[in-house]
């Protein structure tokens, strides 16, 4: 889609998109209030708007579409562009600023990220998202976590995201041993595109593959310094388009930001030690995700540091008060844990041939089964 009143402008952009075979123009807008109309009644992968009419106008205008249909990508094209623009334009949420001289050229290459995007959406079909909540506090929920999503991408050789929503504590930088200039709270308080690209740049790369969206807690002087929730679908949604698997560290949720989350993942794992007060604090729990209408198919009660001897309540008889069958367990060593904590490393880095490291190995191939089966059958 264009928007332009230039002619000479809409004659360059029909050529561009004839020339590449790739991409047709859907049409052709005067201004923003026309696109947003048809906006309304059609979807476009892209649209380029020319703002040198009113550039300050046109940008106002162009932010409130793109609050509406975020989805929407869109290049500027202006006859000049000075760096208050090009900051005006990306605030606005557009992708790209492009000045019309190089207009013929440069457009080409925008559209090919276009079509690449979409492309990786298609592809990310297949990806999971994994939330890891508590059943109560110092059950162990943070290494779960990080030594799932480690199992993970050493099982599949696909890149994973960890995401931590501990906006108390940032327990995920506190025991990887990381400080990010970003995190998860820059990504939610976007008002405008959030997509891959702003995913990626925004998590630290602990390793190749590995990446980390860190929690305000965990940044040093936070921008953003509360959690927009309401944003977590189109954020979920843009990790799946880069990531094979993400996962989120979320202990302390408010029931109705649980609720949702669990909504938009695939597996929920509700972490919980053997004893009375955990055991009941997962079966209510469950209760409460059943009762919202999650499929008790992808909710898995996973048993932390589960003794051989003397455990406060036996683990069969967890699985009977938690009320689901496809309870997992994941033995207790102290040492090698504390070890993976004290080094800053997964299990797999610091106690590879450990048995505690086989049972993050399980549960990794039974999160695995869902991407595969829908179920935890492997």
């Amino acid at each position: 889609m264009l928007v332009t009143e230039d002619q000479a402008t809409a004659n360059t952009i029909q050529s561009v998109l004839a020339q590449s075979g790739q991409m047709s123009l859907a049409g052709i807008c005067k201004d923003v209030p026309a696109l947003k109309s048809y906006l309304a009644n059609k979807k476009v992968q892209a649209v380029v708007v020319d703002i040198d009419s009113d550039p300050s106008r046109v940008l106002r205008e162009l932010s409130a579409v793109l609050a509406a249909y975020p989805e929407t990508y869109v290049v500027v094209a202006c006859s000049k562009s000075t760096k208050e623009l090009v900051l005006q334009a990306m605030q606005a949420g557009a992708r790209h600023f492009l000045e019309k001289a190089t207009l013929a050229s440069d457009l080409v290459k925008e559209l090919q990220l276009v079509i690449g995007d979409v492309q990786k959406k298609g592809a990310a079909l297949g990806s999971l998202v994994v939330s890891t909540f508590s059943a109560g506090g110092g059950c162990g929920a943070t290494t779960v976590a990080v030594n799932l999503a480690s199992e993970l991408r050493l099982a599949s050789s696909k890149p994973v995201l960890v995401i931590d929503l501990d906006n108390c504590y940032g327990t995920i930088s506190a025991y990887l041993g990381i400080k990010s200039p970003y995190g998860i709270a820059d990504v939610l308080a976007r008002k405008g595109l959030i997509d891959g690209h702003l995913i990626q740049s925004s998590a630290f790369a602990y390793m190749d593959g590995f990446h980390v969206l860190a929690s305000p807690a965990g940044i040093e002087s936070p921008r953003a310094t509360s959690l927009q929730y309401e944003n977590l679908p189109r954020a979920l949604e843009a990790c799946r388009q880069v990531y094979a698997y993400t996962i989120l560290d979320a202990p302390r949720m408010p029931q109705a930001v649980a609720a949702d989350l669990a909504k938009l993942s695939d597996v929920v794992l509700i972490v919980f030690q053997l004893t009375v007060k955990d055991v009941n604090l997962a079966r209510s729990m469950v209760s409460a995700l059943t009762q919202s209408g999650i499929a008790v198919e992808k909710i898995v009660p996973l048993a932390n540091r589960v003794k051989k001897r003397g455990p406060l309540v036996r683990l069969e008889d967890s699985r009977k008060a938690v009320g689901l069958k496809s309870c997992q367990a994941i033995r207790n060593d102290w040492r090698k844990a504390m070890k993976s904590v004290n080094q800053g490393r997964p299990l797999a880095e610091v106690a590879r041939s450990s048995s505690l490291r086989g049972d993050y190995r399980k549960l990794a191939a039974t999160v695995r089964a869902f991407g595969i089966n829908g179920s935890d059958q492997i």
